[in-house]
């Protein structure tokens, strides 16, 4: 995908853009080359042959995609978010739903339009209400493993507002790696 600043691009095209038209909707099997394309494209990282699978078929994983009219008539793939809900025996009672950011991408000419907050937002609803627990007042709260440095850290620290939890210490996570939560004003918005 070109950047909107490539020779390439069609500026005319970026400058209309419509933030309010983007559709976000789970994938299907007809969107997993598109978003394994995308993926490949900016996260410059294979996704594991499952991966996508079993966003259709497990119960607790997700992948919504957020598509784009155009005048041809085909909706443009131009982003997606996945992740996954842990469940735990004491919920709704104790515990607000977990849910891991696993791959979030949305192409560079619409960044900078709130759509990777409503990827996650809209991956977060579809993944509390398939569980079938209530996510009480608090919401659900939504964590993504981000390295120190990362490029996109800043997108969440700055952008989404989202805190680092001193807390949690994963084993998977390796120097310099932390877990940014999601702060508790924009937590009730994940309901």
């Amino acid at each position: 995908m070109s950047s909107p600043r490539s020779e390439y691009s069609d500026a005319s095209y970026a400058s209309e853009f419509d933030a309010a038209s983007v559709v976000y909707r789970p994938m299907n099997t007809c969107d997993m080359a598109k978003v394994e394309t995308l993926h490949n494209e900016l996260v410059k990282q294979r996704l594991p042959r499952m991966f996508l699978h079993q966003s259709l078929y497990h119960p607790h994983r997700r992948t919504i995609v957020a598509e784009y009219p155009v005048e041809s008539g085909k909706p443009v793939l131009i982003g997606f978010a996945s992740a996954h809900v842990t469940t735990k025996p004491d919920w709704p009672v104790a515990l607000e739903p977990e849910v891991d950011l696993l791959s979030l991408a949305v192409g560079p000419e619409y960044r900078r339009h709130h759509i990777a907050e409503n990827l996650i937002k809209a991956v977060t609803a579809s993944l509390v209400n398939t569980c079938r627990f209530k996510a009480g007042e608090e919401g659900a709260l939504v964590h993504a493993d981000i390295r120190c440095g990362h490029v996109n850290r800043a997108f969440f620290e700055q952008g989404m507002a989202w805190q680092e939890d001193k807390e949690f210490q994963g084993p998977c996570l390796g120097q310099g790696a932390t877990r940014p939560a999601l702060l508790r004003a924009l937590r009730s918005k994940l309901k």
